[in-house]
């Protein structure tokens, strides 16, 4: 499988089925999608499957993308369905015991900095619980600017290590730790995605902004062909070279 580090790399190879991460791709954080990045996605559409994989809830991803794609892998992949038909392919839920393991590490890290609004760093979404260092619903500008390199996540993960057999952590979004059941990572959910749907796996590609190690989109190296980029923007580059 190939890597793309940047979008300048992106070969010519013509790919049918296309994932991409949210927030941080093909969104700003918690942000509604754009008018040409919609555009864009629909063309896109027309000749391609199109597939979100967020750690969002379905709710929240219908908002931010209109509800124009093929496929939606909610939660890291853990609530995934046909968008079209409203057909759901499973639904894996967070336990009791792996909630409170997870909630048990979150309160291990530190904080140093004010926040605006403490019930706002907590979401528990079912199959995935994300813990936001700023909040959730904070500016997005400032969210932005928080832990652009995330060297914050990083160094609060290296000091703070989750030690656990039933659940895991990967750093998401802007300023998120993204909590989920061991193993049911965005790159097992993808794999198991295109099983399901008997896709050939040479001819996908997943679009991430954090294919870095540590990083929420960094278990679907070696699954697909991936491509690291930086935000929006870049997505948008790769969709046209994608189309063309």
């Amino acid at each position: 499988m190939k890597h793309f580090a940047t979008v300048q790399d992106l070969d010519e190879k013509k790919y049918k089925h296309v994932f991409f991460d949210m927030d941080g791709t093909v969104t700003r954080a918690k942000s509604i999608i754009t008018p040409e990045m919609t555009s864009v996605l629909i063309l896109l559409k027309q000749k391609h499957d199109v597939i979100i994989v967020s750690g969002q809830t379905l709710e929240n991803i219908k908002k931010q993308t209109n509800a124009f794609p093929s496929y939606y892998l909610c939660q890291s992949g853990n609530h995934a369905l046909d968008i079209v038909t409203g057909e759901e392919f499973w639904r894996k839920e967070l336990s009791k015991e792996q909630k409170k393991e997870i909630m048990d590490h979150i309160a291990l890290l530190p904080r140093t900095w004010p926040v605006t609004d403490e019930n706002d760093l907590i979401e528990d979404r079912g199959s995935q619980i994300s813990y936001s260092l700023l909040g959730h619903h904070e500016n997005v500008e400032k969210k932005e600017a928080f832990d652009p390199d995330w060297k914050k996540r990083k160094k609060l993960l290296a000091e703070h290590p989750l030690v656990s057999n039933f659940v895991e952590v990967k750093i998401g979004g802007t300023t998120t730790f993204d909590y989920v059941q061991k193993g049911m990572n965005k790159g097992y959910n993808v794999n198991e995605f295109v099983k399901k749907m008997s896709w050939n796996i040479a001819e996908c590609i997943y679009i991430g902004d954090a294919l870095f190690p540590g990083g929420n989109d960094d278990t679907v190296l070696g699954v697909c062909d991936t491509l690291q980029v930086s935000g929006p923007d870049e997505t948008l580059v790769a969709i046209n070279k994608i189309i063309i």
